[in-house]
């Protein structure tokens, strides 16, 4: 079975299109081109959301599957994936989850009218003061 990267090889140079070319229509750098062919995504200094990225757009300018392609790199490129807990059954996530319980903050349009008008109001207020 193939690799990300080698699909991405392949289906550019399928293509005719040189590494060049393809970074400058995606406006991905050409060195990162080079590291997603070869599949080696870790060398890549940026948070995986924006590899992910990387990979869906230049799998679209490839005419590939660019959902398939972020599956793919999900699956098997992914930080969050090779992890593991610290504890057997511990979520390392869960301390980033929101706290339930709460209602959420909702501000109506007439509160945010309301509020916008009265910082006017004192600014006026200020200004006439020291003018």
């Amino acid at each position: 079975m193939q690799t990300l990267g080698e699909r991405l090889q392949e289906a550019r140079q399928r293509l005719g299109v040189t590494l060049r070319e393809a970074a400058e229509f995606t406006k991905i750098r050409t060195d990162y081109l080079q590291s997603m062919e070869a599949n080696q995504f870790e060398s890549i200094p940026l948070a995986d959301v924006y590899k992910r990225g990387f990979v869906k757009v230049y799998a679209k300018y490839l005419r590939l599957d660019d959902e398939k392609a972020g599956a793919d790199f999900n699956t098997h490129h992914s930080v969050k994936a090779s992890r593991r807990p610290l504890e057997a059954g511990a979520d390392e996530d869960a301390a980033f989850e929101p706290e339930t319980g709460g209602a959420p903050l909702t501000i109506s349009r007439d509160m945010l009218i309301y509020g916008i008008m009265g910082i006017a109001a004192i600014a006026i207020l200020i200004a006439l003061f020291f003018s």
